[in-house]
């Protein structure tokens, strides 16, 4: 069936006559759900006023978006006929089984959506960006004679993460990648994490992805599944693939750690960004939080992690607090 849709994608990209105008382009994936509805927009405006690299969007679901139309971006239904899997195989994962559906997805769209470019940018529908027209993913490279693009993948490590819930995203997913695929470890287990809520992937390292996980004749999808059940549902796509690329792709790895932020409202960050950041990621399940549930959720990655340390430490409490650690030396 793969091979089937990249036959259409060949015949699509000759029909077009445009698609590989120039290899230092993107286009973009956003899965999305009802949930993400309330953010989408937010996203969308985003990439196209900050990520010039960026062509087509295109956003896949069950349901079109009312804001397609003047966002330009695609729909794609998620039970298209080119999708191998539907989301009722992914279920008694330990875990949702839209939270498997999503993440292959993501995988699957640049080998089988008709007409993408080979480099595609996977994100999901809570990440807003900033810094217009400067954020970008591709760079040009050169080993010897032969010319390539290079894409920034985006990690953060155990030196760079408040004490935060994200903290966890540093170790949770280290038994998946060498799950799915032995032998494979992640570059820096249980201190660096690629689980930064979107990813530059491109089609060659795919795949060779897919060929080495089916050599045995095992389709993609069924092994992800199989060895996210073997995990009790703790999986990442941007753990396998940020592992992948490094292991087997490392010229065409930079190593990028933006400062980003994990908050609760996404209207109030975008109207005071947190000083420095590239992007921030409003996940809707922290909607509605009191301060005090948000305590330890929200928080700046990859920026000065004291600062963060400090906030946590005197949140809730006097400013006279803050004023007294800060000056004492203590950090």
């Amino acid at each position: 069936l793969v091979q089937a849709a990249r036959r259409l994608f060949d015949s699509h990209r000759c029909f077009q006559g445009t698609h590989s105008d120039s290899m230092m382009q993107l286009d973009c994936v956003i899965p999305v759900h009802a949930k993400d509805f309330e953010t989408l927009g937010f996203t969308i405006a985003s990439i196209r006023r900050c990520c010039p690299e960026v062509r087509r969007i295109v956003i896949v679901g069950t349901c079109s978006w009312d804001g397609e139309r003047d966002h330009d971006v695609e729909f794609v239904q998620e039970d298209a006929d080119f999708w191998p899997f539907r989301r009722s195989d992914l279920e008694d994962c330990g875990c949702p089984s839209g939270w498997l559906l999503q993440q292959l997805l993501k995988l699957y769209a640049p080998l089988v959506l008709p007409g993408l470019g080979s480099n595609v940018l996977v994100c999901d529908a809570d990440v807003i960006w900033f810094g217009e027209g400067s954020v970008r993913f591709l760079e040009a490279a050169t080993e010897g004679s032969a010319q390539f693009v290079a894409t920034r993948l985006c990690t953060f490590d155990s030196g760079n993460c408040p004490p935060i819930r994200s903290a966890v995203d540093l170790h949770r997913y280290d038994k998946f990648v060498s799950a799915i695929l032995p032998g494979l470890e992640k570059r820096r287990a249980g201190q660096e994490t690629a689980v930064c809520h979107h990813a530059c992937l491109q089609r060659d390292v795919l795949e060779d992805l897919f060929a080495r996980i089916e050599g045995d004749g095992t389709p993609f999808w069924v092994a992800f599944r199989e060895a996210a059940k073997a995990c009790g549902g703790r999986a990442s796509e941007y753990e396998l693939y940020h592992a992948f690329a490094c292991r087997f792709f490392p010229q065409r790895v930079v190593r990028w750690m933006p400062t980003f932020a994990v908050v609760a409202d996404a209207e109030a960050a975008m109207r005071s960004p947190p000083a420095g950041v590239t992007f921030v990621v409003a996940h809707s399940h922290l909607r509605g939080l009191s301060k005090e549930e948000l305590k330890d959720r929200e928080g700046i990655i990859n920026g000065d992690t004291q600062a963060e340390i400090l906030r946590l430490m005197v949140q809730g409490h006097p400013q006279e607090l803050l004023a007294m650690i800060s000056g004492s030396g203590m950090l």
